[in-house]
């Protein structure tokens, strides 16, 4: 990006700092020690019923038909594009991550009473997502911000704290849906089937944006995009159909110390996560 290239000499300096990351992070993980495992064969078998079980199935479930929902974001960073430089683009981008980090560390100072109804968090973050961040996305496409690049980079944040919000409880179902004896692999795998919807949402917002006919090129534009964004926003509610096929009975625990024994994780330490 832009910004980047404001820090580092080039392209090949950047990439030779981002290398330093997994260059560092696999001696690291060399030296870890692991505890000891049962059997291969007892960890497969056990491994395959639990990952089997009703819960952890559910849980796939859902989370493949939300992150296979149509999102505006890309479609979106192109419009913006067209609106501000490049520089404004990347100060859009961090404002946008800055957003997310700041609604992050405030939800975990709401009361437990709150953050542990996992059904009530995915309701109440995808519908202040669905309302303000689309409303936000629809007045930035039907009225020209173009003198206030300012603009964009602000609302740029409040759009990054209520995605993250209504993000974040998939961290929690990622964790709460694992089988409790292979916790690590199941949310790996749970995280995996959540990026595989996400690349069905890819395809379904490539195909609504060519029905939009949206685009700066001859034949397209950018008239309907305030429609387009109105369609994504309320397809992220048709998921919360499914939200009776999680227990209302589910607690979450106190502290990461029993998360790490087994049991259920916070929506807390899915944040930190």
């Amino acid at each position: 990006s832009p910004l980047t290239l404001a820090l580092f000499s080039s392209h090949y300096a950047a990439a030779k700092v981002c290398a330093l990351v997994p260059a560092v992070a696999v001696p690291i993980s060399m030296c870890a020690s692991f505890p000891s495992l049962p059997p291969a064969d007892v960890r497969i078998s056990s491994g395959f019923s639990a990952f089997c079980s009703r819960g952890a199935l559910f849980g796939a479930f859902f989370l493949f038909i939300r992150g296979a929902v149509p999102t505006e974001s890309d479609t979106f960073s192109s419009f913006i594009s067209t609106k501000v430089s490049g520089v404004w683009v990347g100060v859009r981008n961090t404002s946008s991550n800055i957003g997310s980090f700041v609604a992050l560390v405030s939800f975990q100072a709401l009361p437990r009473k709150i953050t542990q109804n996992l059904r009530f968090t995915i309701l109440t973050t995808q519908c202040v997502a669905v309302l303000v961040g689309g409303t936000i996305r629809f007045l930035l496409a039907v009225k020209d911000f173009s003198s206030l690049p300012w603009m964009y980079a602000l609302c740029a944040a409040a759009i990054g704290a209520v995605d993250s919000l209504s993000f974040l409880p998939n961290l929690a179902i990622c964790a709460d849906c694992a089988p409790k004896d292979f916790g690590a692999l199941g949310f790996a795998v749970l995280s995996l089937v959540l990026d595989l919807g996400d690349q069905v949402s890819s395809r379904l917002a490539a195909s609504l944006t060519e029905a939009f006919h949206l685009g700066s090129d001859k034949d397209r534009s950018w008239t309907h995009l305030g429609s387009f964004v109105v369609v994504c926003r309320l397809c992220a509610l048709l998921p919360l159909c499914l939200l009776p096929g999680f227990a209302d009975d589910r607690h979450l625990p106190e502290n990461c110390d029993q998360a790490q024994q087994g049991t259920e994780v916070t929506l807390q330490d899915g944040a930190q996560t």
